[in-house]
C-alpha cells in the first residue's frame, strides 16, 4: 500500500497507471482489478477517486452493472496533458501532500456527503436549485489546490449554503464538519 491514502495521492496514482497503460496500448482499458493489482491503491479508495477524475474529464469510465464500481477506465487527452505537464500535475495532485492537504484530507468525502444531504433536503423549486448550485460552487472551489483556495469565497459560500435553513445542522450535518476542518483557514 502507498504510505499516504490522501485522495490527491490516490488520484495521482490512478492517472499515472492509466497514462503508462495508454503509452503501452492506447486502446487497452483497465479494469478495477488491473488498477488494484500492484497494491498501491486500496479498494475502498478506488471508486470515489476514479469518479472524481471522471467528473473532471481526466479519465473515462465504462459503467457496468456493479455499482458503485465501474467496469473499466481509460485516460483522456486532458488527463494525458495533465500528466505530461509536471508543474500542473504537482500542483493539482502532489506526489506527497503537504500539511495543508493532510489537514483537509477528509473534505472530499464530506463534500460528497453534503451533496447528498442537499439533494435530499426538503427545499423545492428555485430554493432547491440555488442550494444545489451553492454546494457545487463549494465543491469546485475545494477542488482547487489548497494554496489557491480563496478563503473569503469559501466563507461566503458556506454562509450561503447554511442560509437556506434556520437550523442547517438538521438538514446538512456535514456542513458543520466542513466548517470545523476549514475553521483556521477561514479566519
Amino acid at each position: 500500500m502507498i504510505n499516504s491514502r490522501h485522495p490527491k495521492s490516490v488520484r495521482r496514482r490512478l492517472l499515472m497507471v492509466l497514462y503508462e497503460n495508454y503509452l503501452k496500448d492506447p486502446l487497452n482499458l483497465l479494469t478495477p482489478e488491473d488498477l488494484l493489482a500492484d497494491g498501491t491503491i486500496a479498494r475502498e479508495d478506488l471508486a470515489a477517486n476514479a469518479f472524481y477524475l471522471h467528473d473532471h474529464a481526466l479519465i473515462k469510465l465504462m459503467i457496468g452493472y456493479n455499482p458503485p464500481m465501474f467496469a473499466a477506465a481509460h485516460i483522456t487527452a486532458k488527463g494525458i496533458d495533465l500528466v505530461e505537464n509536471h508543474y500542473e500535475l504537482n500542483l493539482l495532485f502532489p506526489a506527497v501532500p503537504g500539511a495543508d492537504e493532510e489537514d483537509t484530507a477528509e473534505l472530499p468525502v464530506l463534500v460528497e456527503r453534503l451533496v447528498e444531504e442537499a439533494d435530499f433536503s426538503p427545499l423545492d423549486g428555485e430554493a432547491r436549485m440555488s442550494l444545489l448550485r451553492d454546494v457545487q460552487y463549494l465543491r469546485d472551489e475545494l477542488a482547487r489546490p489548497v494554496a489557491r483556495w480563496r478563503t473569503q469565497v469559501l466563507a461566503s459560500v458556506l454562509d450561503w449554503i447554511g442560509g437556506h435553513f434556520e437550523d442547517p445542522g438538521a438538514y446538512l450535518p456535514s456542513l458543520g464538519k466542513i466548517r470545523g476542518i476549514l475553521g483556521d483557514k477561514l479566519s
